[in-house]
């Protein structure tokens, strides 16, 4: 789990999401914990990402906000196939609402490096998203080839207090997860 900008890997929906995967479908999950995530470094990102997933086929990666831009990033870096994704209110573009995380889009993801280590792909939004426009996710989305899910409302999915649990996650993870 690549949690986003101002997020660690125990906020919002994400334990929640670790504890349905484990605990009803038996497969490890695990929730990264970027460094600095209130001053996100590119390069820090990239090597905290080298140093803690093994690079390897056939697994899942979940994004949610700055973390699907650095999905993306891992799967450029490295030559894994098979990959499910799920992408959460991400863009892979800059967003004119944070400015300040330009430099993760400064080089555009170079998806014909990336389609072919893509097994599946799902991408979710919200229409009332303020911090990342809904455009923004459906053109990652068509770019990776994705389903994409719009939810009529939900936010950046991160809404103090109303963040816990995120069920759309859930069930889009578990049909990438045991469909064949």
């Amino acid at each position: 789990m690549f949690h986003g900008f101002t997020s660690f890997a125990d906020d919002h929906w994400f334990p929640w999401l670790e504890d349905q995967v484990e605990h009803q479908l038996k497969i490890p999950f695990k929730k990264l914990n970027f460094p600095d995530s209130y001053h996100p470094d590119v390069a820090a990102w990239d090597r905290y990402c080298d140093q803690t997933i093994q690079a390897a086929d056939n697994i899942t990666l979940v994004g949610h906000s700055l973390g699907c831009i650095q999905v993306l990033h891992y799967l450029q870096a490295h030559a894994i196939k098979n990959i499910n994704v799920l992408l959460v209110s991400g863009f892979d573009e800059p967003v004119w609402t944070i400015p300040e995380l330009n430099s993760f889009t400064k080089h555009p993801v170079d998806y014909s490096e990336i389609l072919p280590k893509i097994r599946r792909a799902t991408v979710i939004s919200a229409i009332n998203d303020p911090s990342v426009p809904y455009s923004y996710t459906l053109t990652m989305a068509r770019r990776l080839h994705a389903k994409f899910v719009l939810m009529p409302t939900g936010h950046h999915f991160t809404d103090m207090g109303d963040d816990k649990e995120l069920p759309i996650a859930f069930t889009e993870l578990k049909t990438l997860l045991t469909s064949i």
